[in-house]
């Protein structure tokens, strides 16, 4: 959990704690505070205390509004604590006349704290073109390398609150974990703002195009109502409430409308419902950064220089932008709202270069490109150091901004705030003077698990816990998969194939064959087979693909992503192999096979080649699969449990390639298998202790192969699984399901904590681990 910390700051500030409402308040150096919109002046000590006692959680209701055909009906939004202590935000669309009525007739309810027509806002950006990303060499990276001399952002969450992302942009790759949509809304980024935004803070590297500052952050695409695009969209205090609920770390927002007047009854009450939502978002340590406006004086605005909300409220960090040569830019508004500056382009300079629609690069200058810079470098420190609060990260970037880059005249007015962003100072500030911490490993080389609490499906990424999928009362999950780069999730119950990845909603198809055979992933070969007929186009290169097996030995391949059905294949066999198939899954990207005994009574497993479908290793057993097989994690080995029964089964350890015998080892008295898995290269099992009948009877605990002889390491586990290469301090736990909840042992900094985690009632899974992981 965040720790409740607000983050007071601007240019010239005093910052003075006061322990009675738990707020930090701020006095500017004019002297005159009146117009300050800080939560202390906009909202009364009920409001505060209601927000306070609201808990973030992607739980919280959110149900987002279509807005209505009828444009004379104004956008109401509602701020209220409901009875879980869930902050719920949502919108009324009413009449103008009758706004004042019923903005009074909920604030008469309990829970409700703040209602409001809040202003439209606007995009902070001036087009202009540039060929590199010179922003880059200015904040300290150096031209000639591809890497950064400060961490990833790998683990931190960046909610981008804007015109949208388009999230098939092939520098953003993975970058959008989640997204708020809502209704009518069309293409993802209508405009192009929102993903320009989101390429400066996390575009990824090594794929051709630009590198973001924080290149394997996290992102919540968060789209608002904005003049230029998403009219039917949410205002951004909405938004904003949804990004907190969701695990923001920071948030940016490049936009700004007019401040509100608070000695206006009326704009008082519009801003209380902005202002709740910022106080909101820095009490749980989100770091909150916008654009400082573009009203400078080579602008042609209704008032130069302008206050502008969210830049002008208490607790969020307002930037101005710079050029290439480090001058103010012309446009940048010059107020003591500014807090900082970060490169945004200039007059007579050149834009900054970001990601833009139909998978193109564009050069935009604005401040809303600078906010992004400074937004950016707060989440890679919150992913370098997880323990540090909102208010310490926050505090630090002001604290390290050089004004020595700057133009001299410049230092000397307002518009500049404590100086040039320096993230490399500002994380040294943050972890006391530490070299920053070490970058966090690939995803690829982190395990994943997936669990069942209840009827529904969670993934665990190495940081936190996602919802994958319902499923119906009853079904048991089967099967599960990940792709190598562990982007993708596969798997199958009793009667569903279902492909999920965490920036889309999953793909759920009938499966007649899941309940009697596990399907296979396999990855990069030629589609096999023939195509179905009426099915979609094949291409000619390699695919990935999930492939299933029927009674009579069919392999139907699907698309991973799509589960579209692209092909079937009839797997060629040796004669002598006439028994009945079924498939048991991948062994290094050759399928396993499963041979009944036929004729001859004999009973093996199969090497299949995807490509060909043609079999070529075998190994003799005895019996049918009693479990699903276990593979290591480089694909060297595979453990096969069979039988003709649970309290007879066998397990054997074979080679990968050839399926020659590793090892081999029954059972331990009175137990029969639930799962088996690698730890590295060892082999570990639960057990379950058996009953008359040869039924699992209560959990029989964790046992380890050792020697070809079952070991018992623990006797409470229900299910379990290793984890390693994890970000966050602890790079090695396990995933525990006890019967009394699930549990992270060694705890996990940043996890769900045993009571947050819940029961585990089926799992977990995890992929292999490639270094064994103690038992804790």
């Amino acid at each position: 959990m965040r720790r409740p910390l607000l983050l007071g700051i601007a240019a010239g500030m005093v910052v003075i704690i006061v322990a009675v409402v738990a707020i930090v308040l701020v006095t500017r150096d004019d002297g005159d505070s009146s117009d300050i919109a800080g939560a202390g002046e906009v909202l009364s000590a009920e409001q505060r205390a209601l927000l306070d006692s609201a808990v973030p959680s992607p739980d919280c209701p959110d149900e987002p509004v279509a807005a209505p055909e009828d444009d004379s009906l104004l956008a109401l939004d509602v701020l209220r604590v409901d009875e879980n202590d869930c902050l719920v935000s949502s919108t009324e669309y009413v009449a103008a006349d009758a706004v004042d009525a019923r903005r009074d007739e909920l604030l008469s309810e309990d829970g409700v704290v703040a209602a409001g027509v809040v202003p439209d806002v606007s995009i902070d950006e001036e087009d202009d073109r540039r060929d590199d990303q010179w922003p880059l060499d200015r904040l300290g990276a150096d031209p000639d390398e591809d890497e950064l001399p400060w961490p990833d952002g790998n683990g931190a969450v960046l909610a981008v609150l804007d015109t949208g992302i388009d999230e098939t942009h092939p520098d953003l790759g993975d970058a959008v974990v989640e997204r708020r949509s809502y209704p009518g809304e069309g293409a993802h980024d209508p405009n192009g703002h929102g993903t320009h935004v989101a390429g400066i803070a996390a575009a990824r590297r090594d794929n051709g195009g630009i590198v973001g500052v924080a290149p394997r952050v996290s992102v919540l695409d968060v789209p608002v109502r904005l003049r230029q695009a998403n009219e039917n969209g949410q205002s951004w205090p909405v938004g904003l409430t949804w990004a907190v609920n969701h695990g923001a770390d920071a948030a940016n927002m490049s936009f700004g409308g007019a401040m509100l007047d608070v000695t206006v009854p009326e704009e008082l009450e519009e801003l209380q419902v902005q202002v709740a939502a910022v106080y909101f978002a820095v009490r749980n340590d989100v770091v909150l950064v916008s654009s400082g406006g573009n009203c400078g004086p080579s602008q042609d605005c209704d008032e130069e220089n302008q206050r502008q909300t969210p830049a002008g409220i208490e607790g969020v960090i307002a930037v101005g932008a710079v050029q290439e040569d480090f001058d103010l830019a012309g446009y940048s508004t010059r107020n003591e709202d500014i807090d900082i500056v970060a490169p945004g382009g200039g007059d007579m300079r050149n834009a900054v270069l970001s990601t833009h629609l139909d998978h193109d690069y564009e050069e935009i200058q604005g401040t809303s490109q600078a906010a992004p810079h400074v937004a950016a470098a707060a989440a890679l420190i919150r992913a370098a150091a997880p323990e540090a609060t909102g208010d310490e990260v926050g505090q630090a970037l002001l604290d390290t901004a050089d004004l020595g880059p700057l133009d001299e005249g410049d230092r000397e007015g307002p518009g500049v705030g404590r100086g040039f962003l320096d993230i490399g100072g500002a994380l040294e500030q943050v972890l006391g003077g530490e070299p920053p911490a070490t970058p966090s490993p690939d995803p690829s080389e982190a395990t994943q698990a997936v669990f069942v609490q209840d009827d529904e499906v969670f993934a665990f990424d190495g940081s936190s816990v996602q919802r994958v999928r319902e499923l119906d009362p009853g079904t048991r999950m089967r099967w599960v998969d990940w792709s190598s780069d562990h982007s993708r999730l596969v798997g199958s119950d009793d009667g569903e194939l279902f492909s999920w990845s965490a920036r889309s909603a999953p793909v759920e198809v009938p499966c007649g064959w899941c309940s009697e055979s596990t399907p296979a992933y396999v990855e990069d070969v030629p589609v096999g087979g023939e195509p179905v007929e009426g099915g979609p186009e094949r291409p000619e290169e390699n695919g990935d693909f999930v492939v299933g097996m029927d009674y009579s030995g069919t392999l139907t391949w699907y698309d991973a992503a799509t589960l579209d059905e692209v092909g079937t294949t009839m797997p060629t066999f040796p004669p002598n192999s006439v028994g009945s198939k079924t498939l048991l899954g991948t062994v290094g990207g050759q399928l396993l096979v499963h041979e009944s005994g036929g004729a001859q009574a004999l009973e093996r497993v199969w090497l299949l080649d995807p490509a060909s479908g043609a079999a070529d290793s075998s190994y003799e057993i005895g019996g049918i699969a009693q479990v699903p097989i276990a593979v290591a994690a480089d694909g060297a080995q595979v453990a096969v449990v069979t039988g003709y029964g649970a309290c007879g089964a066998e397990v054997s350890v074979l080679d990968g390639a050839d399926l020659t015998e590793v090892a081999s080892a029954g059972l331990p008295e009175e137990l029969i298998y639930d799962e088996v898995f690698f730890n590295g290269d060892v082999l570990y099992a639960t057990m379950e202790v058996a009953a008359s009948d040869c039924s699992a009877l209560q959990p029989g605990g964790l046992w380890r192969l050792d020697g070809g002889q079952w070991v018992e390491v623990d006797e409470l586990p229900v299910g379990a699984r290793p984890l390693d290469g994890l970000a966050g301090g602890v790079s090695e736990s396990w995933l525990v399901a006890r019967s009394d909840g699930g549990v992270f042992d060694p705890p996990l900094g940043g996890a769900p904590t045993p009571g947050e985690l819940g029961t585990i009632t089926d799992g977990p899974w995890a992929t292999p681990t490639r270094t064994e992981v103690p038992w804790p």
